[in-house]
């Protein structure tokens, strides 16, 4: 098939969960040998030629030309998007055109002859709510995610596409409730991750500790957009503070965004406290294996890529009982669930396996979960099924 992949996210931009899901999606649908074409925004100027390709030749990725220096870049993508798109489509006539996301903004209720297909990670409405961002607040982010713009064309999205993906039972609630959708409209597909490669040398190890600055203390670690409230690094530091009093440990931070903002928070014990800022994907890998808890204390998560990629190393896991996460972490299984904001009930549980070292048995639950559910070849597979269905019925 000849699929038109539409995302506002995509490698060498990647914000979140999102581009990860497109850049390995499209990849396992390239091999499946499917011509899969790109359409994405062009952040760089470098970058700004017409078509350039990926590793795969079946994938080719269509730049999408923005001017950085205007604001509203993504309303730049959706206004020139419907052009470029008919372009192509005169060439070899689509069969699919998948949105990843928010990526368009439907003001045409179809822009080429072919099923819309539509992938909700998380509604942005929830995304308002989990952060108890104000009017002016919002006003402020009146482009971003809380802002006023964006749930009023996720609606126009979610009820203009043929077919909607899901990436957990949790999101498809939240769609069926809040737009009142019929279920049969949505497919539930989990997302995967790269369950290889977490096998380390105790040199290379060694070496990533030394790089960061990393003691021979406990390590916690995050991984996330550090400066989105909706992540929750707050609390976590918070309940780093309680940690501190009974265990000598250190918190690792990774992930992109401003930490100043945490500045009042952290001048206190930042010596305990590592930011990393982006890494790679086979450095995060090392941290992964030499932490000795994860935490993901978000106040909402549409999946949760992250903690699949600490249970792949084999870490056991705190978070919060909210969104998609519950899907992912059984009781006291792989995991300990505690409730949003509760800095106390987080840090008992974060001490509860500092001094209780768990390694979990990936040749039980893990590779029994991962080589069934959580993979991108498995991901792509329901995804080809879905489009296959859509393109029979199609008219």
């Amino acid at each position: 098939m000849k699929i038109a992949y539409v995302t506002f996210e995509y490698p060498p931009f990647i914000i979140g969960g999102a581009g990860i899901h497109a850049k390995f999606v499209t990849r396992e649908l390239a091999r499946r040998g499917h011509e899969i074409i790109v359409f994405t925004p062009s952040f760089d100027q470098l970058m700004d030629k017409s078509m350039s390709n990926d590793e795969n030749s079946n994938i080719k990725v269509v730049r999408v030309p923005i001017n950085n220096k205007i604001p509203f870049r993504a309303l730049q993508f959706w206004i020139r998007l419907p052009g470029i798109l008919k372009l192509l489509e005169k060439e070899n006539k689509f069969d699919i055109i998948h949105f990843n996301g928010i990526s368009y903004w439907f003001l045409k209720r179809r822009i080429v002859n072919a099923p819309h297909i539509l992938t909700v990670h998380h509604l942005v409405k929830d995304a308002v709510f989990s952060t108890h961002q104000n009017f002016f607040e919002r006003l402020k982010n009146i482009s971003g995610e809380t802002g006023f713009l964006l749930p009023l064309i996720e609606k126009k999205c979610i009820r203009s596409v043929d077919k909607i993906i899901s990436v957990s039972k949790f999101t498809q609630e939240q769609i069926i409730q809040t737009y009142k959708i019929d279920q049969s409209k949505i497919e539930v597909v989990y997302n995967g991750i790269d369950n290889s490669g977490f096998t380390f040398s105790e040199q290379d190890l060694e070496k990533i500790k030394l790089t960061y600055g990393m003691r021979k203390k406990p390590i916690i670690l995050f991984v996330g957009r550090i400066d989105d409230p909706r992540k929750g690094l707050d609390v976590l530091i918070k309940a780093f503070k309680l940690i501190l009093k009974e265990i000598d440990s250190q918190l690792v931070i990774v992930g992109k965004g401003n930490h100043t903002i945490y500045k009042n928070l952290v001048d206190p014990i930042k010596d305990k406290i590592v930011f990393t800022g982006y890494i790679d994907d086979n450095t995060l890998k090392k941290i992964y294996s030499i932490c000795d808890v994860y935490v993901c204390p978000s106040h909402l998560e549409g999946f949760g890529l992250t903690i699949l990629e600490a249970l792949a190393a084999g870490k056991p896991v705190v978070a919060t009982n909210v969104g998609a996460i519950p899907e992912l972490i059984h009781e006291g299984i792989n995991g300990i669930l505690v409730q949003k904001d509760d800095t106390f009930a987080m840090a008992s549980a974060i001490i509860y396996f500092l001094k209780n070292p768990v390694i979990l048995e990936r040749n039980n639950f893990l590779n029994n979960k991962f080589n069934k559910e959580f993979t991108w070849h498995s991901t792509a597979k329901e995804h080809e099924r879905i489009y296959e269905t859509m393109v029979t019925l199609w008219p």
